[in-house]
């Protein structure tokens, strides 16, 4: 069903976008028109959240753009404040590339200040800013 998606911060209701809303206990799906984005809340590694997501949906999340970005932070569970896996890892090359294959030479890149620092392979999203991780680190997630 096709609706008009809020968000509520210190009493002020924030118009984000039309989408469609699901919510069943465990994830969250927000559409806007385009790719839907799951926000899954249980605690994975990023191989397993990949395997994850992509028996149940299509694969970890890609980001394009901003606009992406501030969907997929709108998703995740208010109570909710740490960071999650998203589908950007970095290859056998050194290169960074989508898990999905989508737009491996991607120019858009959304890294908080000092990020990629740890030499990790994969990356989680924290307040729409990106880290290198661990892949073994267990962390909640968000599908496509």
């Amino acid at each position: 069903m096709l609706e008009t998606c809020y968000h509520y911060t210190s009493n002020m209701l924030i118009l984000l976008e039309s989408c469609l809303l699901i919510f069943t206990g465990l994830l969250w799906s927000s559409s806007a028109l385009s790719r839907p984005y799951y926000y899954i809340n249980v605690s994975m590694s990023w191989p397993e959240a990949q395997s994850y997501c992509r028996s149940k949906y299509t694969d970890l999340a890609t980001v394009d753009s901003m606009s992406d970005v501030n969907r997929l932070v709108n998703i995740v569970d208010a109570g909710y404040s740490g960071s999650v896996w998203i589908g950007l890892k970095r290859g056998t090359q050194k290169r960074w590339g989508w898990s999905n294959g989508e737009n491996t030479t991607s120019q858009y890149y959304n890294w908080a200040s000092g990020q990629p620092d740890q030499g990790a392979y994969c990356v989680s999203s924290y307040s729409g800013s990106w880290y290198d991780m661990p892949c073994n680190h267990l962390r909640k997630y968000r599908s496509f």
